[in-house]
């Protein structure tokens, strides 16, 4: 525990920080996004298998869902849609008014004290239980934080002791409060002790960080404030008490038809994929037909397993159910055709077809690289459908993270599996894991909504991190959420994987760049955990993403530029979404661009030893090329 008027730590002491605090942040995302799972007959969808440290706000945690749940109860759908801050509030009965009144920050003044709560206003959300608490406005003492951000502060005098305070919002949209402590006599300095873990307390000062886990910076401050020891904590709590806005229609509602197809590798990509389609509650059961293409009479018809999937926070369609055929016993370099029916056999889907990887050196391939979709998936679609129609022949998609925005809400998904599908129904899906897809906390619907191979680090959840080899080429999927999940939890893992393979290529992908596109964005924790990793098993790129500009680094080795005939690492940063940023290049960087949306084809001859790389942005055109070969 920091004392009270120690300077801020530095930038790179504060990530170590948030790392190891934040996996208290693991929390059950049942309670943050009303998810629950039932199978029918036996689909297992892949449970947590790091046990979370318990939460900081449990027992708050617990409220809120219990009010979500009456809420569903006494509630329409049209009514939790409208819901505001003020309707919610007025919603709460005595009891629970008074327990989000007080079941946030926890902490004790040593002397009577006057205390100064700042939060951000952007939203036009007052927090209900200033007034209740007997909390004043002082508009006199607003201040900025980070350039705009408008911070409004109210305040009240305290006795010394235990001082508990209310929730961030009931919106979920702003970071949590901050609170500053002045002796009430005008003497001494307030030592505030916290009582909630992680949290800490600083000297407020003009450049400092009102949060643990953000970059945000003071403006000036009032020179009442000035000075003062302020108590921080994550500002990834803010969705801890949301109800405004957590209660969602899809716009992709499931039906009795099948949709969501898609393709996955489980095993082996020679011998195998895995086919997942969704329906709504009413269908039980579901079969696929499968055949080499051009043999009808060799198909075969296979019973799906099903898994009933339910989200209390989608009004109009909170039951789907998942329907999952694992096949393992292909034919290398063939052809295949398949469709489902969800009503025995009755009426089928279309029919679709996909290829299985050849031996190793046996002929060419080719798959496609992208960056965060995360926004205007409806764009995204039309941009990974362009890829499609130009490179039919790439046998599967990797993306680098952030697939969605928010990654607890089922629409979001509904929607990138709506886009994607129209394409990953013929051509697997290699995802990688981004902050958005565990947006609010473990990512439980993105580990429950794709089958994938369950040969990660066994430190973690099957799914979070996993690798496949596609003929000569590994292929070795990372969690870079260290806020989440410490990078050392894969170290071990990874250095296994690596060194065991024979494969001639070795590729990485994961979402935080180790050398961001403009200052402040590189993410120390994992290059100093896996690079020496990587240098050591001759990674020959890291596919990454976050950034959402494009940027390609010269071939690095130990952090630094290699020599001209050494073997180095490219480290890619893309972006496939309409989400952009700017871009100060590293004098290591070989290209760069802003505001550019692009796909990526990487193209491998075997025979001749050759990899090929382009980036094509959605004008088709291409903005970024280079070669690799080895013996």
């Amino acid at each position: 525990m920091h004392h009270p008027l120690t300077i801020a730590a530095p930038m790179r002491r504060l990530v170590q920080e948030r790392r190891m605090m934040s996996r208290k942040l693991l929390l059950a995302l049942a309670l943050s996004a009303g998810l629950a799972l039932s199978q029918t007959p036996a689909l297992a969808f892949q449970q947590a298998v790091v046990a979370a440290p318990a939460s900081p706000h449990a027992a708050l945690e617990s409220d809120v869902s219990n009010i979500l749940d009456r809420m569903v109860r006494d509630m329409g759908p049209a009514e939790r849609l409208a819901l505001t801050p003020d309707s919610a509030a007025a919603f709460l009965n005595a009891e629970e008014r008074e327990r989000l009144s007080t079941g946030f920050a926890r902490f004790t003044v040593d002397r009577p004290a006057r205390l100064f709560v700042a939060f951000d206003s952007t939203y036009g959300e007052t927090p209900f239980w200033l007034s209740d608490l007997g909390f004043e406005r002082r508009a006199d003492l607003d201040f900025i934080v980070d350039v705009e951000d408008p911070f409004h502060v109210w305040e009240k005098a305290v006795p010394a002791g235990e001082v508990n305070l209310g929730v961030p919002s009931l919106s979920g949209e702003m970071k949590p409060y901050i609170v500053f402590a002045a002796p009430a006599g005008g003497e001494g300095t307030v030592a505030i002790t916290p009582l909630v873990p992680g949290v800490d307390v600083q000297a407020a000062r003009e450049a400092g960080e009102p949060y643990v886990d953000d970059n945000d910076y003071f403006n000036a401050l009032p020179a009442e404030l000035d000075g003062l020891p302020v108590l921080r904590s994550f500002e990834s709590w803010e969705f801890v008490s949301r109800m405004v806005g957590f209660f969602r229609a899809t716009d992709y509602p499931s039906s009795s038809a099948p949709d969501h197809l898609q393709l996955t590798f489980q095993g082996d990509p020679r011998t195998g994929v895995t086919v997942q389609w969704r329906t709504d509650e009413t269908v039980d059961a579901s079969i696929l037909w499968f055949a080499p293409s051009g043999d009808d009479a060799a198909g075969r018809v296979l019973t799906a397993e099903a898994g009933a999937l339910t989200s209390r926070q989608i009004v109009n369609d909170p039951d789907i159910r998942l329907h999952r055929v694992r096949l393992d016993d292909l034919t290398p370099a063939t052809d295949y055709e398949y469709a489902v029916s969800a009503d025995d056999g009755q009426t089928w889907t279309q029919r679709r077809r996909f290829r299985t990887a050849a031996e190793a050196g046996a002929e060419p391939y080719a798959f496609i690289y992208l960056g965060d979709p995360q926004n205007g998936l409806d764009e995204w679609g039309d941009l990974i459908r362009q890829s499609d129609r130009h490179f039919p022949e790439a046998r599967f998609y990797m993306i680098a993270g952030d697939l969605i925005d928010h990654g607890t809400e089922r629409d979001n998904w509904d929607q990138f599996f709506h886009e994607g599908s129209t394409v990953f129904d013929r051509t697997p899906v290699v995802p990688a894991l981004g902050n958005h897809d565990s947006h609010g906390g473990h990512p439980t619907l993105y580990l429950q909504q794709f089958a994938l191979p369950d040969n990660g680090a066994e430190t973690l959840d099957p799914g979070r991190t996993y690798h496949v080899t596609y003929q000569d080429l590994l292929v070795v999927v990372m969690d870079s959420n260290y806020d989440l999940v410490e990078p050392e939890l894969q170290v071990e893992w990874l250095d296994r994987v690596l060194g065991e393979s024979d494969a001639r290529w070795k590729v990485v992908i994961y979402h935080h760049p180790f050398y961001a596109s403009r200052p402040g964005r590189d993410n120390y924790p994992l290059r100093d955990a896996w690079g020496p990793i990587f240098d050591r098993h001759n990674v020959d790129i890291a596919f990454q993403g976050h950034d959402h500009a494009y940027m390609r680094t010269v071939p690095m080795r130990g952090h630094e530029p290699v020599a001209e005939g050494e073997h180095g690492t490219v480290y890619l940063v893309a972006v496939s979404g309409t989400k952009m940023y700017e871009q100060e290049l590293p004098a290591f960087a070989a290209f760069g661009t802003v505001n550019t949306r692009t796909y990526q084809i990487i193209e491998v001859d075997p025979v001749a030893g050759t990899l090929a790389y382009r980036a094509i942005d959605s004008d088709g055109g291409v903005i970024d090329s280079f070669d690799l070969s080895k013996d």
